[in-house]
């Protein structure tokens, strides 16, 4: 059982304008409403591809039961809290013919820990072997090491944890080993203060990570592919297949999935990076978060991971 957590979800309206002005009105006929946020995302994709897990999140409103009653019409299990007040996010993603993204993404409420504390409640039922994915931003009404509180909560269980962050909420995680961080490039660059350019520029700073404590890191590399420092200290590159970019929304989280999903497989991590190079580039060349067949069939088409 693989458990997401999302602290902040959010309702996805995809609008497909044929033009979009600024400052003027523009029309649409389509709206597409799906349920959006990081580990919601991972858990798509992992319920596509056959694989037992549960959305937890924390909701709020109507906004918020719809994020949970899109996850069940997707099929997929769900585990929320909902709050006495607020409203969860609805986030506006303008789709232009010309492939122009323009986005617009809500605040969402306000968290008491009080609801962190039902949080921790939950994640203590986890078992020794379960995955924990903890994904997305933290909200400005939690503290910044809110993640690495609900690391600390699970005790002394052998779980496979995942965090997806970005910032000051990823280091301060990192003092509790995940298994697996996966920054992008640009959240590299922020973190380090410098550009990255080489594949090597990338892997020094991910070992830097490593030795803050996470076991292993994965960096996104867009169009690229994506880079593996391990833990055993190896450093491991596969490219992305080449496709049609359709979105990048939801491709870094794939990815999660799809690594999650290949070390399940056979538990090497090599295997686990080509699949999560496949299910992030099939993302990428789909409209909304790729189906498993979708990333079972790029799988073929993703070339094998070599060290460098």
């Amino acid at each position: 059982m693989i458990t997401t957590v999302t602290l902040n979800p959010a309702v996805d309206c995809y609008l497909f304008p044929e033009r979009f002005e600024k400052g003027a009105i523009n029309s649409y006929e389509n709206c597409l409403r799906c349920p959006g946020g990081k580990g919601i995302n991972v858990s798509l994709l992992l319920h596509s591809l056959g694989v037992e897990t549960t959305a937890l999140g924390i909701g709020a409103g109507a906004s918020g039961r719809e994020i949970a009653a899109l996850l069940r019409q997707a099929g997929c299990k769900t585990d929320f809290l909902f709050l006495e007040a607020g409203e969860s996010r609805i986030n506006l993603k303008i789709r232009t013919p010309e492939g122009e993204e323009t986005d617009l993404n809500g605040t969402g409420p306000e968290i008491p820990w009080e609801a962190m504390e039902r949080l921790e409640q939950k994640l203590a039922g986890l078992q020794p072997g379960d995955g924990l994915v903890l994904a997305g931003s933290v909200p400005p009404s939690l503290p910044v090491d809110a993640y690495a509180r609900l690391l600390r909560s699970t005790g002394e269980k052998e779980l496979c944890t995942v965090v997806d962050a970005a910032g000051e909420a990823l280091l301060a995680a990192l003092p509790c080993h995940p298994f697996l961080i996966k920054p992008n490039r640009e959240e590299l660059e922020a973190l380090f203060g410098r550009e990255i350019k080489e594949l090597s520029d990338a892997a020094d700073c991910a070992g830097a990570l490593q030795e803050k404590g996470a076991r292993n890191v994965a960096v996104s590399l867009g169009e690229q592919g994506a880079l593996l420092v391990c833990e055993d200290g190896r450093r491991l590159f596969c490219r992305a297949p080449r496709g049609e970019a359709v979105s990048s929304v939801g491709a870094g989280d794939s990815m999660v999935a799809g690594f999650l999903y290949g070390w399940e497989q056979r538990h090497t991590l090599e295997d686990a990076l080509r699949w999560g190079v496949s299910a992030g580039s099939a993302t990428a060349f789909s409209q909304g978060i790729a189906s498993g067949e979708a990333v079972r069939q790029l799988y073929l088409e993703t070339g094998n991971v070599r060290a460098f």
